[in-house]
């Protein structure tokens, strides 16, 4: 949490000012696909979450159906031990920084495509969003961190409701730091603490 205020700190200051985003190419044209009353669901809205859903199933399946993703549930849980199973520890972190690069670009391309325009620290926001629903649901937890990022979202929606949209962020965090007071491991998060000599 420091680590991410500090991190806030220093892009604002960074900054020093507003800047114009730049620009995207239209590539998808938004229109209702599903409108039942006042509710109305668009396009891009069913790409993402249909996207999102498909990158999680892909990603639940990888970690808990093969081979390389036993080897990173192993070096997540005790890196010596999987080591010693013959498990190349550098080869799974390096892949699972490559995962990640993946999952992150392609969310960055559905913010771009949702919202039709970027700049230089639009990731930011996403990375602590994402950040903040991964602590939610419980470190290690992918089922987790989809719950996380649920409670997450309608907590904020609810609060720009309520409060205005300028303590949706504040609302979101607050949120994180009680759920963690009462429990550390976040929703469906276990403790994997372990004795050490």
């Amino acid at each position: 949490m420091l680590a991410e205020s500090v991190g806030l700190f220093s892009d604002n200051l960074g900054i020093g000012g507003e800047r114009a985003p730049f620009g995207m190419v239209d590539v998808i044209h938004q229109k209702d696909v599903i409108s039942i009353g006042a509710w109305h669901i668009t396009n891009t809205q069913l790409l993402v979450v249909l996207s999102a859903l498909g990158m999680l199933v892909a990603l639940d399946m990888f970690v808990n159906r093969s081979r390389l993703g036993r080897g990173i549930r192993a070096v997540a849980q005790d890196p010596d031990t999987a080591a010693l199973m013959g498990v190349n520890k550098d080869r799974v972190i390096l892949l699972v920084f490559v995962i990640g690069g993946i999952m992150a670009g392609a969310a960055a391309l559905l913010w771009n495509v949702t919202y039709g325009f970027s700049r230089f620290n639009v990731g930011f926001l996403i990375g602590l969003k994402a950040f903040s629903a991964a602590v939610l649901g419980g470190i290690g937890n992918l089922r987790g961190a989809l719950v996380g990022g649920l409670l997450l979202g309608v907590v904020e929606n609810y609060a720009s409701g309520l409060f205005g949209t300028e303590w949706k962020d504040f609302t979101g965090f607050v949120v994180l730091i009680v759920l963690l007071m009462f429990r550390p491991t976040g929703l469906l998060g276990e403790s994997l603490g372990r004795a050490r000599a």
